[in-house]
């Protein structure tokens, strides 16, 4: 059995995946302050790239070295880290702009709302489970998120959006998500 790094490396070397900016990031990355920014499951450097063009100095995290190189490749003022984010630890009052797109680890929720500054942003889109798939053994139920899970994991900050909505998946297929834009307040 392939460990993560050896599946998320295999999956970055003969997939395809999108190199625009997601759609949320776009449209939501504006509400920050533009200074610091942190991409957790980077990926192939895509919204970390669009955020350095925009202004912001961006760490991205992710846990396939092939999909940092590819980040790295497109522009090496993104500072990446190699980190399995099932152990990562998220620095205290560090980031203006949180963002987090299609990854979930549930134990980041307390880390991620940390990590922000005061009035920072939080940008986060991921998969819910699929109901059609309730019985397959092979879905790890614990990479998707429940109906109105994510708005509740973030009900002590200023939550902007929220939307459960069915959209097309980077891999091709028509895939249930939840997305969240919040601030971080004052009182946090």
């Amino acid at each position: 059995m392939k460990n993560d790094k050896e599946k998320w490396n295999q999956r970055y070397s003969t997939q395809e995946y999108p190199d625009e900016v997601s759609k949320i990031v776009d449209k939501y990355y504006s509400l920050a302050k533009i200074g610091t920014a942190l991409d957790i499951a980077a990926g192939n450097g895509r919204n970390s790239t669009f955020l350095t063009s925009k202004g912001f100095k961006v760490d991205a995290v992710d846990f396939s070295d092939f999909a940092l190189k590819l980040t790295e490749k497109k522009n090496r003022k993104i500072k990446v880290f190699d980190e399995d984010l099932d152990f990562y630890r998220l620095k205290t009052n560090t980031y203006d702009l949180i963002i987090n797109i299609n990854f979930l680890q549930r134990r980041l929720f307390p880390q991620i709302q940390d990590a922000l500054k005061k009035g920072g942003v939080l940008i986060f889109e991921t998969f819910l489970e699929d109901k059609t798939k309730a019985n397959d053994d092979s879905v790890k139920k614990d990479h998707y998120l429940k109906r109105n899970e994510l708005l509740h994991s973030f009900l002590n900050m200023h939550v902007i959006f929220y939307e459960e909505k069915q959209v097309m998946a980077p891999i091709g297929e028509l895939r249930d998500v939840a997305s969240l834009i919040a601030i971080k307040k004052a009182d946090v």
